[in-house]
């Protein structure tokens, strides 16, 4: 799922903000990986539960960009 999530940012103008919960955890690896630079706010407690705010994707790195291209996504993903 990550690397699905840094074939798509790849493709976006940066900065670019993601909303989508699962999203936001696979930017959340991504950038512990090394992969991306992004901001990620923390959960805020709601009196429903949590909510997560956007998290901010700046930059792919190096690393990240050497990863987009020793693992391409199959054919019939693109």
């Amino acid at each position: 799922m990550p690397m699905e999530l840094l074939h798509r940012l790849a493709l976006e103008r940066l900065p670019v903000s993601v909303t989508d919960g699962q999203d936001v955890d696979g930017v959340r690896l991504l950038a512990l990986a090394g992969h991306i630079r992004a901001e990620v706010p923390r959960p805020v407690r709601t009196l429903e539960g949590y909510h997560q705010p956007p998290a901010t994707v700046t930059a792919i790195t190096p690393l990240g960009r050497q990863m987009l291209r020793r693992f391409p996504l199959p054919a019939r993903r693109r």
